[in-house]
């Protein structure tokens, strides 16, 4: 019986030959089956054309609520439910609309975290930690800008509202979490904050740091509420500098967003940062809103029938 004989040759040569064959095959299959993933979704790790997903018969998609959960590329779909309408920044809460607070949001007692540039009145002052630094920040422009201190928190999710009282009326949107009330320090007592003289740098300066007086003057029969500018609502950046420059109470600057899509946003410019602006109306039950994958993202509800998207790039 003859013996055969190895040769290394061979072998190597039969393996040069599959992986040729191989890569002619793949560029033989590319070519013919042209996909442009720009025109694509991905769901699950595979992409698919965005025309497939209304069709029940899709190869990818058997059934089209499927496509309710489907991630764009460049963005996640994220779900809310009709209770956060009532959650957010921008919430315009009064006697017939209710206000929630965010629970995913750091809590701080304002007392605690507070600068020199003003005093508290009262032990617990909860406050969102991002309305608190507003906060403080806000106090030391006001005391470097007049060289006082003599504003006091006077409370935050509760006021001693009352006859008598520095801030005679405890309102709704205090459940929210980004709202404080403001007195004065006199010689020896505590007086009510009429946004006039000195102290109007507050009434004048807040939009700068986020923060609004939630009743502004000359907005009543909007608000249903009297000049109010012992009440400061954190509403943040960009929100509060349109709403000063287009002299826009919140009722307002919510109804005037709703003219404006995920496709032709608002936008607005805070130094460096760009700032764009929409509205979502509600779908029912369940909201899916596109969460950009770069980038800030933030919804708040309008308090009516869908929510207010603000994207920071």
């Amino acid at each position: 019986m003859k013996k055969i004989k190895f040769r290394p040759s061979r072998l190597i040569g039969a393996m040069i030959g599959v992986v040729v064959v191989t890569f002619v095959s793949d560029a033989v299959r590319r070519t013919l089956i042209d996909v442009d993933l720009e025109d694509c979704v991905k769901d699950r790790g595979k992409f698919y054309h965005a025309d497939m997903i209304d069709k029940p018969d899709g190869e990818m998609l058997k059934n089209p609520t499927e496509s309710e959960g489907v991630e764009k590329l460049g963005s996640s779909p994220k779900a809310y439910g009709t209770e956060a309408i009532y959650v957010g920044a921008l919430v315009p809460a009064n006697e017939n609309i209710p206000i929630y607070r965010d629970e995913t949001l750091p809590l701080v007692n304002l007392a605690d975290v507070k600068n020199e540039f003003y005093s508290v009145l009262g032990e617990s002052l909860p406050l969102n930690d991002e309305a608190a630094e507003a906060f403080n920040s806000m106090m030391a422009g006001y005391g470097n800008a007049t060289a006082l201190a003599d504003f006091a928190v006077y409370g935050t999710d509760s006021t001693a509202a009352g006859e008598g009282s520095p801030c005679p009326e405890l309102y709704p949107d205090c459940a929210s979490g980004n709202t404080v009330d403001v007195a004065l320090l006199g010689w020896g007592s505590v007086i009510s904050y009429d946004g006039m003289d000195v102290e109007g740098w507050v009434v004048e300066n807040c939009s700068n740091y986020g923060y609004i007086v939630r009743y502004p003057m000359g907005k009543s029969d909007v608000t249903g509420e009297n000049y109010c500018p012992w009440h400061l609502r954190y509403v943040g950046q960009p929100h509060a500098l349109i709403m000063a420059a287009n002299n826009f109470c919140l009722e307002e600057y919510v109804e005037y967003l709703k003219q404006y899509s995920q496709e032709a946003p608002l936008e607005s410019k805070v130094g460096e940062t760009v700032y764009k602006i929409y509205s979502v109306s509600s779908a029912g039950d369940v909201t899916y809103i596109d969460a950009p994958l770069k980038g800030n993202f933030d919804v708040s509800g309008d308090g009516k029938s869908g929510y207010i998207v603000t994207v920071r790039e």
